[in-house]
């Protein structure tokens, strides 16, 4: 599996009202990454036809305080079906990361490993050389160990494939 593309992201915190239980919706949450797809595609019945992709990025969440994140995450994206796409995907995602510190104020991690959930909806441009995702992002570490704050963002995605 060879490096399809570049991924980049920038994005804000978001207050308590999803999973998290601190507000910080202050923070600025930006990412660099690389991409690359697999072989593996899946007619589905109900979600249509997908495609395997992973990403492995850096991250930087800034408020008072700057942490960086290493992760990685293997991702569907679901295009509707096998002979003709739709013009907008939907995708989901959850891998692993890790935080340098499990202090980010105001919020503090039980643990800097975290599982790196992801929501998305985006569209592809010039015969999807670029795609554009609206993620909503989830830390957390699946309650492993307690308390499990966790920490969302919202981030804007630009795939740009080489």
């Amino acid at each position: 599996m060879a490096v399809d593309g570049l991924m980049l992201s920038y994005g804000h915190g978001m207050n308590d009202a999803l999973i998290q239980n601190q507000n910080i919706s202050g923070a600025s949450h930006q990412s660099i990454g690389l991409f690359w797809g697999s072989e593996y595609h899946f007619d589905h019945e109900w979600f249509g036809y997908s495609e395997l992709e992973f990403e492995a990025y850096y991250s930087q969440i800034k408020l008072e305080q700057t942490r960086q994140i290493i992760a990685f995450r293997p991702i569907l994206n679901f295009w509707g079906n096998k002979n003709q796409r739709r013009n907008w995907y939907w995708q989901f995602g959850v891998g692993i990361s890790y935080f340098d510190d499990k202090q980010f104020m105001p919020v503090t991690l039980s643990t800097k490993g975290q599982f790196a959930t992801m929501f998305g909806i985006g569209i592809p441009f010039n015969q999807q050389q670029n795609r554009l995702t609206l993620r909503y992002n989830h830390y957390s570490n699946a309650y492993l160990k307690k308390p499990n704050p966790g920490l969302d963002t919202i981030s804007l995605d630009w795939h740009v494939s080489f």
